[in-house]
This record gives C-alpha cells, sequence and structure tokens, in this order.
C-alpha cells in the first residue's frame, strides 16, 4: 500500500471543482446578473412594514433620541422595558409622557437610546424625546397641549445648565473668605 489515499481523493475534488466552472459558465452572463438583482431585492416582510421616524431629546449633558413605530404600547429605554426601570422617581419621570398621551400609547411602539449625565438628567431627556414622538404622530393640536399644560418642559426643553467653575474657590460663586483684622 503506497499512501492513504488522502491524494486520490484531493484529486478528485479538485476535478469536480473544474467541472463545476465549466458548467457555471455555459450559464450566460446576463442571467447571472438578473440572479443578482433578485436575490438584493428581497426584505423580509418585518422589515418593510415598519416605518420608523427619530426625534431626540437633551437635559443637562444627557442626550436621548426616540424611535417610534407602529406597535402595542412598549416603550423601552436602552432596551429594557420602562415599567421595570429603576430608579423608581426617573421611571414615573419618563412614563408621563405615555400617560398624558392617553390613547396614542396603544397604538405605537418607542425605543429610546439615552447616554450621559445622571439617572435625572436621563429621564428628563428620555420624556422630552418621548414627548415629542407622541406630539408628532397626533393630529392637531390636543396633544401639545396636554403635554404642555402637564409640564412645558416636555416639548421646548429646559435651557439651564452647569455654570463652569472660576479661579479663587472651590466652585462657579463660593470665594475664599477674606479677613480684614
Amino acid at each position: 500500500m503506497t499512501g492513504t489515499g488522502y491524494a486520490r481523493s484531493q484529486r478528485g475534488e479538485e476535478e469536480k471543482k473544474e467541472e463545476g466552472k465549466e458548467a457555471q459558465e455555459a450559464v450566460p452572463e446576463q442571467k447571472r446578473v438578473e440572479k443578482k438583482k433578485e436575490e438584493k431585492k428581497k426584505v423580509p416582510p418585518k422589515l418593510q412594514a415598519k416605518k420608523v421616524k427619530l426625534y431626540s431629546g437633551a437635559r443637562k449633558t444627557a442626550r436621548a433620541t426616540a424611535s417610534i413605530y407602529p406597535g402595542t404600547g412598549k416603550v423601552r429605554v436602552n432596551g429594557r422595558i420602562l415599567e421595570i426601570w429603576e430608579p423608581e422617581v426617573a421611571r414615573l419621570h419618563m412614563l408621563a409622557p405615555a400617560q398624558v398621551s392617553g390613547e396614542l400609547r396603544a397604538r405605537f411602539d418607542i425605543d429610546v437610546k439615552v447616554s450621559g449625565g445622571g439617572f435625572m438628567g436621563q429621564a428628563d431627556a428620555a420624556a422630552m424625546s418621548i414627548a415629542r414622538a407622541y406630539v408628532d404622530q397626533s393630529r392637531g393640536n390636543e396633544a401639545k397641549a396636554r403635554m404642555n399644560a402637564y409640564n412645558k418642559y416636555l416639548l421646548s426643553g429646559d435651557p439651564r445648565q452647569t455654570e463652569p467653575k472660576k479661579f479663587g474657590g472651590p466652585g462657579a460663586r463660593r470665594k475664599r473668605q477674606k479677613s480684614y483684622r
């Protein structure tokens, strides 16, 4: 016996591959191009039905982006369902626009991505983006009026920022105490 037969089996596979190439070349090039176009056109039906709009919100250094699409009323913040978000104060703050919107919540799903700032800044930014999404999806000014009546900063934003520290003391305004004695 002169070997394991591995080399012979490899040669057989190579010959089969070459035969396959010849068979491919027999197909006209136009048909190959048409097949590639057909493959690209196939889009899953789940993605065809989804129409997504983006809305932004900001508070201090926190930034939030809400995407809204038709659904059953689920609100997720950073992939987590809003009803189980902790701390509770932030959760209630983010739930406010959904509760004020009323029947709109049942028709749309919202996914919010939040980053930067502290937990309350993030809650404010997320609430703003959620409120803007619901107001844009509603017809007329009724939802906008309800949001403004509940909290005027839900749609317009809160312009207050932290003041930068200055020299001569530990903070933005406080200075070292002077003694003239």
